[in-house]
């Protein structure tokens, strides 16, 4: 599994594979099955299909690890943009970015002020009372482990000013739990992943089965009692509908209302699976990736499990 990993991360960042994919004259079967649009306005009505389909979501704007400042500008006014149509259409002010989309490659700084900027939005078109109940964020995603503690802190500078902001977390790796417990403690939110980057056994449990334990051992964490006492609001961002069943049972049986937390998902995942939740009366948010930049996400949805290998063999050879 991590040697697939490895394979896919290769090819996600192999420049000359991506810009010949996303290039082609017909648009690939892995970009339409993992990606919600191309432009602002179609991923903002494909948010408005989801909704009426009984799922939110989590607008990304596809790029990553960008050394360009006209592109982290773009990025910037693509999300902005997202943030007002979702805020007309009375939907979740949720949006999803990754620190080195925004500035981070350049220095902490201009991350920094992005971030601020672009969370700001947010606050000022959450205060509209018709926006008081949804839940808005601005989701910091986590990236390859030399970012985390720069994303961490860039979490604790937006909740310091009191900017509406959660955080991605990884069960993979050693640190975690500390940083989860110092998020609880302040009553934040954290999306809890299992982590897709092919980390080393210094920094991150390695194998399958240590990662499944640790995640259940952090989403009890996420719905002890002084996690609820402090306002804390669980995100389980998980396809393992083993985990999933226990996570369910473990809020049961602490009497969490399916409204204090949520399960979140990638559009275009099991698709079935995540319309039985919702019929089941789970919350469930799918992130919903938007732009041109498509290829190296696709891969990595691909990477993170062998069976998606179809989308990528179709994708290269059959269009």
């Amino acid at each position: 599994m991590r040697l697939w990993q490895q394979i896919m991360i290769f090819l996600a960042r192999n420049n000359s594979l991506k810009n010949f994919m996303q290039n082609r004259a017909i648009i690939s079967d892995l970009s339409t099955r993992f990606v919600g649009g191309r432009d602002v306005s179609s991923a903002a009505d494909q948010a408005s299909l989801l909704k009426n389909q009984g799922f939110t979501s989590s607008l990304f704007y596809l790029g990553e690890y960008v050394e360009d400042l006209s592109i982290i500008a773009q990025t910037v006014t693509e999300l902005k943009s997202i943030v007002k149509l979702l805020s007309e259409a009375r939907l979740d002010i949720h949006i999803s970015v990754d620190p080195t989309q925004i500035g981070y490659q350049i220095n902490t700084k201009i991350c920094h002020d992005n971030a601020v900027d672009l969370a700001q939005e947010i606050r000022k078109l959450t205060n509209d009372t018709n926006h008081q109940l949804l839940r808005n964020y601005l989701m910091l995603d986590m990236e390859d482990s030399s970012v985390t503690p720069s994303t961490v802190e860039l979490y604790e500078k937006l909740r310091s000013e009191s900017l509406p902001a959660a955080i991605t977390l990884q069960a993979y790796l050693y640190r975690t739990e500390n940083d989860l417990k110092k998020v609880i403690q302040n009553g934040g939110s954290v999306r809890l992943v299992k982590g897709a980057f092919a980390e080393g056994k210094n920094i991150a449990f390695t194998r399958r089965n240590e990662i499944d334990i640790n995640y259940l051992k952090l989403a009890d964490l996420m719905l002890s009692t002084e996690a609820r006492d402090n306002g804390f609001y669980p995100v389980f961002g998980t396809h393992d509908d083993r985990i999933i069943d226990k996570i369910i049972e473990i809020a049961h049986s602490r009497h969490w209302n399916k409204q204090e937390y949520e399960f979140e998902m990638l559009l275009g995942v099991r698709r079935e699976y995540q319309k039985k939740l919702v019929q089941n009366g789970e919350q469930v948010r799918l992130y919903l990736p938007f732009g041109t930049d498509w290829w190296p996400y696709a891969v990595r949805r691909v990477g993170e499990s062998p069976r998606n290998a179809k989308f990528l063999i179709k994708s290269i050879f059959n269009n």
